[in-house]
């Protein structure tokens, strides 16, 4: 199968900007829909990421660092 990536960087941008999934005329419908896709998993692994992250004590001082996993 042949992705067509003007098709595919569309889908993926509107999944990243959180707009509802529109394939335009013009564009590929799989390949929009595997961009969109694609966007909203990386969108989970960041929220998922950005709400794992927490303060750690360090060993020394009385200041905290931030460390992400």
């Amino acid at each position: 199968m042949i992705i067509d990536l003007d098709s595919w960087e569309a889908g993926y941008g509107d999944g990243l900007r959180g707009r509802p999934s529109q394939c335009t005329p013009g564009l590929d419908r799989f390949s929009y829909s595997s961009g969109y896709f694609q966007a909203s998993r990386a969108g989970t692994k960041e929220r998922r990421r950005l709400s794992s992250t927490r303060p750690v004590p360090q060993r020394r001082g009385g200041s905290y660092r931030l460390i992400i996993i």
